[in-house]
């Protein structure tokens, strides 16, 4: 029997990732058993550690753990010697999303904390699964290269009645479209380049859009114009849902990232995205329903914005299930149970 246990994070933003792999796990047909676990006291460590240690010698008992939480790196590395010892068959693996962050992007003494929190489970887990190129080339650095598997991040997909639903209601408000920004903002992810944006729309498209900001603001102070619609504070999924909704575009203004969830879960949305022209993003570019764009040149903002505006609602729906379609195969639980397949396949794992 192969028993996979998940590990639902404390960060609900992260929450995405134990139920896309716990669709895409129990997908597979191999006769395995799935477990999302959520620990919120040590009394259900020593439960679950009760759980490995009467493991069946024919069992192999395999661990997916998706935030730093400093609990899973002692447990990890008390689970990893009390398997040697006891010899269990037991894997961990682990969703590494920043490996390291470069300087400026949040203070020294988290950047130190993260960078030896990563530097230990890279010794105690077995896989490392990176979101992105990005990633990977960072935390090649100081992991073995045979731990590294490059997984994008997954998002259970959305269904075609809900998309078209959403759709329908798009096309009641095209003449008034809407821009938001979803999600946590902090000065890497650069608020104030929604806030120039909006700005400009509204010189040169005067009654012709409306802006939405969702999310918290953190360690940064914005000031929003009053035209912007603010929902400040954390998000449910279903307001976020709702949001998704009612958004022609997605604004996503990064001045540093290594991926971005808000992305990949625009596009099970079917949105069109503008995002910052950085690394992070350029396999992104040439796709029909994404801008790449400079958000310090107000004139690629502004050439942005006639492109955008100049679409007629025949291409916006074209382009609308492009992003799905785009979705599907590179960021669906459907995604992710082929390429887990075949990691779990090629390590023999199985």
């Amino acid at each position: 029997m192969q028993l996979k246990y998940l590990f639902i994070p404390k960060n609900h933003n992260l929450r995405h990732c134990s139920d896309a792999y716990n669709l895409a796990l129990e997908s597979r047909n191999s006769g395995s058993h799935v477990e999302s676990i959520q620990i919120e006291r040590h009394r259900a460590f020593f439960r679950f550690f009760k759980k490995i240690i009467n493991l069946q010698t024919e069992d192999t008992g395999e661990i997916f753990l998706f935030a730093p939480q400093g609990e899973y790196l002692f447990f990890s590395l008390i689970l990893k010697i009390s398997s040697y010892f006891l010899a269990k068959k037991i894997t961990i693996y682990y969703l590494m999303h920043e490996p390291r962050y470069e300087q400026g992007r949040t203070s020294s003494i988290k950047a130190k904390l993260l960078y030896m929190y990563h530097l230990l489970m890279g010794r105690v887990a077995d896989l490392i699964l990176l979101p992105s190129n990005e990633a990977l080339l960072k935390a090649q650095t100081f992991i073995a290269p045979s731990k590294l598997h490059r997984v994008n991040l997954a998002f259970r997909s959305i269904s075609d009645q809900i998309l078209q639903s959403n759709l329908t209601q798009l096309k009641s408000t095209w003449e008034s479209k809407t821009f938001s920004l979803l999600g946590t903002a902090a000065p890497d992810k650069n608020p104030q380049g929604f806030v120039l944006l909006a700005s400009i729309v509204n010189q040169q498209y005067p009654g012709k859009a409306q802006f939405i900001r969702a999310g918290r603001d953190r360690d940064v102070n914005v000031d929003y114009d009053k035209e912007i619609v603010r929902f400040p504070g954390y998000m449910p999924d279903r307001a976020k849902n709702y949001l998704f909704g009612l958004t022609h575009f997605i604004v996503v203004p990064y001045l540093f990232s290594t991926q971005s969830g808000v992305v990949a879960e625009a596009l099970s949305h079917g949105k069109l995205i503008i995002v910052n022209d950085i690394p992070a993003f350029a396999h992104l570019k040439g796709l029909d329903f994404v801008f790449a764009i400079d958000f310090n040149d107000e004139d690629a903002i502004v050439k942005c914005l006639k492109d955008l505006f100049n679409l007629d609602w025949t291409e916006y729906q074209k382009r609308y299930w492009n992003a799905v379609n785009y979705f599907r195969d590179n960021f669906s639980e459907i995604y992710l149970a082929k390429v887990m397949d075949d990691i779990m396949s090629n390590d023999k794992i199985t």
